[in-house]
């Protein structure tokens, strides 16, 4: 069970990545070591839930890259914290900020895209939405399943304001929803 969790969480960060075809401005040309933002994340696989939360923070940065840490705390287990480095020299690869393992094979396919308004937090975001279907294998674990992703212009460090995803791991089903709960600066 511990590693199917892992498989989930690490999983949920595929989404953080969601990539768009069209050109776009690096979401992390302007982030400050100390910037951060956070997420809460209620997890079910079969029917075992799993509450945490998800916190992603600018812990080094120069002209060339930003180095994010993510720390992961999921049903009273903290995830060790996993460390992904933004190029700002190339153009954005959202896909850097998964930092799926090695030996991870994940493929992410795009499905519909579109515009709404979402209220998380009290606060309404014009967001972009993107749904996305994803198959593969991390530690022996086989992975499928369907994402949708909401993303704001407004919210820093990548921009996701909302993630639901449900899917298939080891055979057995489970469905993720992350929401931001705050974000700011140290």
């Amino acid at each position: 069970m511990k590693r199917l969790l892992s498989a989930c969480v690490v999983l949920a960060l595929v989404p953080l990545a969601w990539a768009e075809e069209k050109k776009q401005e690096n979401p992390y040309k302007n982030a400050k070591v100390g910037d951060w933002i956070e997420y809460k994340t209620n997890t079910t696989i079969g029917t075992f839930q799993v509450p945490g939360t998800v916190r992603v923070t600018v812990s080094a940065r120069d002209e060339k890259e930003v180095t994010l840490k993510t720390t992961v705390k999921a049903g009273g287990m903290e995830v060790p914290a996993q460390d992904s480095k933004i190029d700002l020299t190339k153009p954005y690869d959202p896909l850097a900020t998964a930092n799926l393992p090695r030996g991870a094979d994940v493929k992410v396919e795009k499905g519909g895209d579109g515009k709404e308004k979402l209220r998380v937090g009290g606060k309404d975001y014009d967001c972009e939405w993107q749904k996305l279907k994803f198959t593969g294998k991390q530690e022996n674990i086989e992975l499928s399943g369907d994402v949708k992703v909401w993303t704001s212009s407004t919210v820093p460090l990548g921009g996701m304001v909302k993630m639901e995803m449900a899917g298939k791991a080891a055979g057995m089903d489970f469905k993720m929803i992350m929401e931001m709960t705050g974000s700011g600066s140290k």
